[in-house]
């Protein structure tokens, strides 16, 4: 999934998180042009890059990784970026680290990031910017929605249907459909209020 990155890439995100993605992604896949870690501060857009940090000024053919896991915020740079960009694979790649694995017969929507040993198995549909953290695994034939978060060690069992906006904490294991705005903790679903 992560080939032909000839345009700047930068990372919307600049904690601990955001240096995991640029390890696991920039640096694993040996990526030359990353222009910086994007902040968001009063609404305006900052990258952080070797000269230090300064005005974003929105290059026409920029592209991004959302590199937060924080629900919020990945909701507050993606709303942001939409007004600029247009919601496609030309902005929004899909990126994986070299030892993740996604089954060619499954298919992917745009702006997904797949990090160190996640494997997304056969016939598994999956929509747009989700996160799979490191070493989470969805079995055949599920489906995903939009905007899902699956933190490390959490996976998704065979025949599962996933909505949008939900977060898998650690280490949890779905075996049923889970709808819109749910956090699944402790073997719990809570609705995402």
């Amino acid at each position: 999934i992560t080939r032909n990155i000839m345009k700047k890439i930068y990372i919307l995100g600049n904690g601990s998180f955001a240096q995991e993605v640029f390890e696991q992604i920039i640096v694993a896949n040996q990526i030359k042009n990353f222009g910086g870690f994007i902040i968001l501060k009063d609404d305006k857009a900052f990258c952080i890059g070797e000269e230090g940090a300064e005005a974003f000024n929105y290059p026409q053919d920029a592209q991004f990784i959302l590199g937060t896991a924080n629900p919020k915020w990945r909701k507050q740079f993606y709303n942001h970026f939409l007004g600029y960009y247009e919601l496609n694979i030309n902005h929004w790649p899909n990126m994986s680290a070299p030892n993740s694995y996604q089954s060619l017969s499954s298919t992917v929507g745009i702006g997904n990031l797949f990090l160190m040993y996640t494997l997304v198995n056969a016939n598994t549909q999956m929509g747009n910017f989700n996160l799979l953290c490191t070493f989470t695994s969805i079995s055949v034939n599920c489906a995903l929605g939009n905007h899902n978060v699956l933190s490390p060690y959490s996976s998704i069992s065979k025949n599962v249907c996933i909505e949008n906006y939900n977060l898998l904490e650690s280490g949890e294991i779905l075996f049923e459909d889970l709808e819109s705005d749910c956090i699944l903790t402790n073997g719990v679903v809570y609705a995402n209020d």
